[in-house]
């Protein structure tokens, strides 16, 4: 903590003020700055006036030359200081003062130059947001590899997710890469909350159960989606999450977590809010995360949790084919502009369809069956990492694929994530959606799950065809 906590602008252009003294003056006569009190205007050992408030609080002023400015007349600047030896005072004088400089002395312009006060009260939030993300982080480990498997991130985020992180990781690789699975780690934290709000067989929505009412069109269709609704999954997530207005809190926290990555002004309103917001959250996770062991979902519920996640993918594919065809006509477009309209062209497109853009739609794919796995030996037909693949694998096309994959010459067995996430992703399938289709070709028998014992003594798990 500062000695004394600084507030510190400059001020450009006034209306009627040209030297220091005047603005002292200017600044001092107002009632709205100093609540009606009145303050007292001394000089400092150099003869420079400068303001004594109430509880140490001091305003002083120095001219900024303006006489070498090459581009713009200004008249006169200062840089206005503000010191408190306490933070109380001086977080809610700052917003009165800037008031005060902007609608009655009408500066052109002001421009923060230090806040003590905002930067005291980000970091107080930030241990806070940190240990809230960090326990939602330890929550969404925990749950996924319970209930999905230990390639539950291929399985939970969508292509663009998992685009997006591997970019980050080849951009900040460190040392704990080398030793652990980062991925989530590089994930935004708008998107930890998406992984938790969205997550649903397409049913915690309200607009998603109209769409479904309006397509239903018999007795049959009425009873299957009484029962996804009242399935466990979606009570789950219904109870400890939905209906303790998660995705609201966590976009609020997610407002105040951007302030403090970018340095900007807070009040203490926000600072109360934070803590409010950090002791909520916590708590709805620690409840959920106790809870964990009870979910137990059913072949139905895993159905509808994969054509909901089918559904996403699709989406991706078509914002994606979206993306590249304005790409086409833009560069269509100028192929014959100068090469300056082309940048900025390029740019804008590039800003339309980036990766900033928020992604609310359900991320779920369903259960992952796995151990410990051994990738067979590869042809160059194959990448060792498949780029993010946007097609949704039919029931149909996994057995082709499987029994194609079965008599390939240079391996005697199938390994499950070899299948998923090299064989099939390579030849552009979604690895999550694959996954959690696979699994349910597996609970259906249509698929056999078995261990293989490597060379090296250890069991893989791998998949073949049902005998006859």
């Amino acid at each position: 903590m500062p000695s004394n906590f600084i507030f510190e602008l400059l001020c450009i252009d006034p209306d009627d003020i040209s030297d220091q003294r005047g603005f002292i003056h200017a600044i001092s006569y107002s009632n709205d700055v100093w609540n009606g009190r009145s303050p007292i205007i001394t000089k400092d050992k150099n003869g420079h006036d400068y303001i004594k408030g109430e509880s140490g609080l001091t305003v002083s002023v120095i001219n900024v030359d303006t006489s070498k400015i090459l581009t713009d007349l200004v008249e006169a600047a200062f840089v206005l200081r503000v010191e408190s030896p306490m933070f109380e005072p001086l977080e809610p004088f700052r917003q009165r003062l800037l008031r005060h400089l902007s609608e009655k002395l009408r500066f052109a312009h002001l421009r923060v130059l230090q806040d003590d006060i905002s930067s005291e009260i980000a970091n107080q939030l930030y241990p806070k947001i940190n240990s809230v993300e960090n326990l939602l982080r330890r929550y969404l480990i925990k749950f996924f590899f319970q209930r999905v498997g230990m390639s539950w991130w291929e399985v939970t985020a969508t292509p663009k997710m998992i685009e997006k992180v591997k970019a980050r990781q080849r951009n900040r690789s460190n040392q704990f890469s080398y030793f652990i699975n980062s991925d989530i780690e590089f994930a935004d934290f708008d998107d930890l909350g998406l992984l938790i709000y969205k997550q649903s067989t397409g049913f915690n929505e309200p607009e998603k159960v109209l769409e479904k009412l309006t397509s239903i069109e018999t007795l049959e269709e009425l009873q299957e989606l009484k029962s996804n609704l009242e399935g466990n999954y979606t009570k789950y997530f219904k109870t400890f999450f939905r209906d303790k207005n998660f995705e609201r809190l966590w976009k609020e926290m997610s407002k105040i977590r951007n302030k403090v990555a970018h340095q900007a002004t807070f009040f203490h309103s926000e600072l109360r809010k934070g803590i409010e917001l950090s002791a909520e959250l916590t708590s709805i996770i620690k409840e959920a995360e106790s809870h964990i062991d009870e979910i137990v979902l059913s072949l139905k519920e895993k159905q509808a949790i994969h054509q909901a996640a089918a559904e996403v993918v699709r989406e991706e594919q078509e914002e994606a084919e979206a993306a590249v065809q304005q790409a086409q006509e833009i560069t269509n477009r100028t192929s014959h502009s100068s090469p300056e309209e082309s940048a900025a062209a390029s740019l804008a497109a590039r800003s339309e369809h980036g990766q900033e853009r928020g992604d609310h739609r359900v991320k779920l794919t369903g259960p992952k069956i796995i151990g410990k796995i051994k990738l067979e030996h590869k042809t160059n037909t194959y990448r060792d990492t498949a780029p993010p693949g946007y097609r949704v694998i039919t029931a149909e096309e996994i057995l082709e694929e499987l029994h194609e994959a079965l008599h390939l010459n240079f391996t005697t067995y199938v390994g499950l994530k070899w299948f998923v996430t090299q064989y099939l992703a390579n030849k552009g399938y979604a690895i999550g959606t694959t996954y959690s289709l696979v699994n349910i070709l597996i609970e259906q028998t249509q698929i056999e799950l078995y261990d293989y014992e490597s060379s090296e003594g250890y069991m893989i798990k791998a998949v073949r065809l049902p005998k006859s």
